[in-house]
């Protein structure tokens, strides 16, 4: 199955595409985001392997004319950066860059859960600065009839997904063109 998906930003100007695609036992995700956040203009793109059962094995960012990094999960759980060990990244099963709706498909697929049900996790969150931030976020989701509800540190919303889990309408962010 392969998917391509264009989202336009509602809080900013910007646009996401992303080309999804599974096959031999993986799933891979190239996004591209062009945004322009507080006057400036960015292009931002990802790459995110995982495995058949929506598992992070890696992601690559890079954001244009400034940085590349990426982090590679192995079978013992264990993060790295650009190669070097990321011991403080132990037990995060997700990533979460914070400008695209995607990684929210990685938990919402991975956890797969019942209406009514409600799973935490931590999160490799990304957090846009021009050092691209890796820090540690707690996020819990809860499935609802229709999507699911997303929070972490004091945000909340609700979330409508499509019948692969990606996103339609991330309220005053995001919506799926």
């Amino acid at each position: 199955m392969n998917r391509q998906v264009m989202w336009t930003a509602r809080e900013w100007p910007g646009c996401e595409h992303l080309d999804l695609r599974f096959s031999a036992g993986q799933i891979i995700a190239d996004g591209v985001i062009l945004a322009a956040l507080k006057g400036r203009p960015i292009r931002l793109a990802y790459r995110i392997e995982a495995d058949p059962s929506w598992r992070t094995k890696s992601l690559a960012v890079d954001v244009h004319g400034h940085h590349r990094r990426t982090l590679t999960h192995d079978e013992h759980g264990d993060w790295f950066e650009n190669g070097s060990a990321r011991p403080d990244l132990t037990n995060c099963t997700d990533v979460d860059i914070s400008l695209t709706p995607f990684t929210n498909t990685l938990p919402i697929r991975r956890l797969d859960l019942a209406v009514g049900a409600t799973a935490q996790i931590r999160a490799i969150y990304l957090r846009f600065t021009p050092e691209l931030d890796f820090t540690v976020s707690k996020q819990r989701y809860t499935r609802l009839e229709t999507g699911y509800r997303y929070e972490s540190e004091g945000f909340r919303a609700d979330l409508d997904v499509d019948h692969d889990g990606l996103v339609i309408n991330y309220p005053h962010l995001w919506a799926m063109e």
